[in-house]
């Protein structure tokens, strides 16, 4: 490459600015009191901490040679409470505030995008941890020189605190962007603190276990890395999750939101997929493919709620972007907004992901026992789950088409908790409600599929569950169609123009 081309090579760079999001929410950040607030009462408990250490060891006889990892230990619970507790509260109450309609801030008057708006505020609760790890750094450091704990312990149980606190910043900006009203925000907010001590306890037990067996001497070893990278991999896919749906979250409606959400989820499927077989060829277990398959079915069932929620009407920015190919179309069909394509998307993949975990063979009886207690579980549970969809589907399209089209899911989850309940009801007030009769056969009632013992009852479960599959597959079958024909890209002559009201005077 010439100089010249160097020169043209750099000179774009100029160009490049920081995220203006980033800028704006670490200036106010400086000048709120309460991060100011929240890191000067961390260094002082850190301090008081130390020196208590420090004053105690002084006062003994014997030499404690354990003392620099029992400071460690302390500033790591330090360090994980003040971190996981108050800066994804911080990040989320920040982007919830910015999210309320009669607030006109930055999430309704920019020209930023989407994505560069959760990025800011992603990158920012990154740069306030990493504040308030700098902070404690010399503390855990120091605790090297008192014998106890090596470096490459310390420096690798940092490292991964600091990304758990990443993820639960996006998560926090998930939740935040969720569109609510202000009282049931506030819930979320408590229940977010709360599950916080779910976060901290684990979080703090697996370092304990990260000092006690040494990290820096299985350093060495490959196993090592491989699972540290399989668990680094699985963390950034489910905050790449999370990202993706924060930014469909605050995307306009007339958007196609569903593309890039349904996109990266196929995606990280068929790497998890991977990364399990990779993971069963290598230990000769077959464990790690249903756990693949459970989070998939986990994930499907989410994404089939969200799914019938969508709205049936396109937008003209949506049907510039369907490809006139019929190939194409029918792919685009799949993964761009309406509820018909996204039914057919969580088909595919919860088809395919039953096939993929039971293609290969078990050699243990409890391996087999434990495909067909899958097979049974998931096949069973996934038409139940599509049956309530469809069900709801039609109920809010026969009778309350005027409603908005959330209200869809929101009955698939009425339904399924009020078939659940209505037999217990039932029982209760003939005065026969039992633990014998809870876990009798009552169809219907996708709860009760794993209370049974008895293999026939779980069989006509399927089979009741199947049947009512295709009795709303026919219901629904000619809107299914329809959603299918209208389907079109952009005919631009069929614009409507646009009328003003009161011309300017020539």
């Amino acid at each position: 490459m010439t100089i010249a081309g160097i020169k043209n090579h750099f000179a774009g760079w100029r160009e490049w600015e920081l995220n203006p999001i980033v800028i704006k929410e670490l200036r106010q950040a400086v000048r709120s009191w309460a991060v100011t607030g929240m890191l000067l009462l961390f260094l002082t408990v850190l301090f008081l901490a130390s020196l208590g250490f420090l004053v105690t060891q002084s006062f003994s006889v014997d030499v404690n040679m354990q003392l620099g990892g029992s400071m460690f230990a302390t500033f790591l619970v330090i360090l994980a409470v003040a971190s996981v507790f108050f800066i994804p509260l911080y990040v989320g109450i920040r982007v919830a505030v910015e999210r309320q309609e009669n607030n006109p801030d930055l999430l309704y008057v920019t020209a930023l995008s989407p994505g560069c708006i959760i990025r800011g505020k992603f990158l920012c609760g990154a740069y306030m941890a990493l504040l308030f790890f700098s902070a404690c750094m010399p503390f855990m450091a120091f605790t090297n020189l008192l014998r106890g704990v090596d470096l490459p312990t310390v420096f690798f149980i940092l490292a991964y605190l600091f990304l758990v606190v990443c993820a639960a910043n996006q998560i926090a900006i998930f939740f935040a962007c969720v569109p609510a009203s202000r009282p049931f925000k506030i819930l979320l907010a408590l229940a977010g603190f709360i599950m916080s001590f779910w976060i901290v306890i684990p979080l703090v037990a697996v370092s304990f276990e990260f000092m006690r067996s040494g990290v820096g001497v299985t350093m060495s070893e490959p196993n090592f890395w491989i699972g540290t990278i399989s668990v680094v991999g699985v963390g950034a896919g489910l905050v790449g999750l999370f990202y993706v749906l924060s930014v469909a979250l605050i995307s306009p409606p007339s958007a196609n939101r569903a593309l890039p959400v349904r996109i990266y989820i196929t995606v990280i499927w068929l790497l998890g997929g991977a990364l399990s077989i990779a993971w069963m060829l290598r230990t000769s277990k077959t464990e790690t493919i249903f756990v693949w398959a459970y989070i998939t079915f986990a994930l499907m069932i989410f994404s089939l709620l969200v799914t019938i929620s969508n709205s049936d009407a396109i937008s003209l920015r949506v049907r510039r972007d369907i490809p006139r190919s019929r190939l194409k179309r029918a792919v685009a069909f799949v993964f761009f907004n309406g509820a018909a394509g996204g039914l057919i998307w969580v088909a595919l993949i919860s088809i395919l992901t039953f096939f993929a975990a039971n293609l290969w063979p078990t050699g243990a009886a409890s391996s087999s026992a434990d495909k067909d207690s899958f097979s049974a579980f998931y096949s069973t549970t996934m038409a139940y789950a599509f049956a309530y969809a469809l069900t709801a589907l039609f109920i809010h399209r026969k009778f309350l088409a005027r409603r908005p089209p959330k209200l869809a899911g929101l009955l698939a989850i009425l339904l399924a908790g009020v078939w659940a309940l209505a037999p217990s009801i039932v029982l209760f007030f003939l005065n026969r409600l039992s633990w014998k009769s809870i876990e009798g056969l009552q169809l219907g009632n996708v709860f009760n599929v794993n209370s049974l013992r008895d293999n026939d009852q779980r069989i006509d479960h399927l089979y009741f569950a199947f049947g009512w599959l295709l009795v709303m597959l026919v219901v629904n079958a000619k809107w299914f169609a329809r959603q299918v024909k209208n389907f079109q890209p952009l005919n631009r002559t069929q614009i409507p123009p646009v009328i003003v009201e009161n011309p300017p005077a020539t």
